[in-house]
């Protein structure tokens, strides 16, 4: 019986690793979705705008929980100090990876997808950048330069999920969409501590916040919108904002949190 056992989990490392190869072989995100075929609508650089949007966070935010990596030392052994949780990261009442974007009001215009590809790295056992966003049919790539093997399972609600194995060091793997998504959730089920988000827009009117929670949409054509902002433990507010033509607005979104 106990020869039985050790077997079996011997075994068990091979039987994820064969369903990992199989789920990638049967997600169509990552077989190269066509980017949209909708005409581009020319913007006119003499009437477009700019929205510069601040994201902030009110209240006193929680001490970030420290990440244990102690189940596997390798991982540990990449970081010479104690490494936090991103879920929530606010510098002097500013909010950090939030994604902004403008929800409504572009109508039917289409534009033009980026080739260069958004890089998620794999490094010392965390996704970096913890929050990214994409357009439509440009691809998002993946890269190991850990020594570790790690696997990359998206859990979207609309796109296709995926889920591949990335067990050498320095490889790549892109992956593309067909439609947009707000914060999807990417994690690698062989170390649970790693997590990251990705949003696919259809335009390219988005950021995500860095530091100081503030970023500019620029090259926007005059109009009526609705300005949001995503954060993966707050969830979304959204804004009405007019922009002249020519103009620049400025947008306030505050996130309420605990009161102290």
């Amino acid at each position: 019986m106990e020869r039985k056992s050790r077997r079996t989990h011997w075994l068990r490392p091979i039987v994820i690793a064969g369903c990992l190869v199989f789920a990638a072989a049967c997600s169509h995100s990552e077989s190269g979705a066509p980017a949209s075929t909708r005409a581009v609508t020319p913007v006119d650089p003499a009437t477009a705008g700019s929205i510069h949007v601040e994201v902030s966070y009110s209240g006193t935010p929680p001490t970030p929980k420290l990440i244990n990596m102690d189940s596997t030392p390798a991982c540990a052994a990449a970081h010479t100090a104690a490494v936090a949780d991103q879920s929530l990261v606010v510098n002097d009442g500013r909010l950090a990876n939030a994604v902004v974007y403008i929800k409504s009001g572009l109508g039917d215009r289409g534009f033009a997808t980026p080739s260069e590809p958004v890089v998620i790295d794999q490094t010392g056992c965390l996704y970096d950048p913890h929050v990214v966003a994409v357009m439509v049919g440009q691809p998002l790539r993946f890269r190991n330069s850990d020594q570790e093997a790690h696997n990359v399972h998206g859990r979207p609600k609309t796109v296709d999920a995926w889920n591949f194995l990335m067990s050498r060091p320095g490889s790549t793997h892109d992956v593309t969409f067909d439609k947009p998504e707000v914060g999807i959730p990417v994690g690698c089920d062989i170390h649970p501590w790693m997590r990251a988000y990705v949003s696919v827009f259809s335009d390219p009117y988005f950021a995500v916040t860095p530091a100081d929670g503030t970023v500019t949409l620029k090259g926007v054509p005059p109009g009526d919108y609705v300005v949001a902002a995503w954060h993966e433990s707050l969830g979304t507010l959204v804004r009405p904002v007019t922009l002249p033509p020519s103009g620049a607005v400025n947008v306030q979104l505050t996130f309420q949190g605990a009161s102290g």
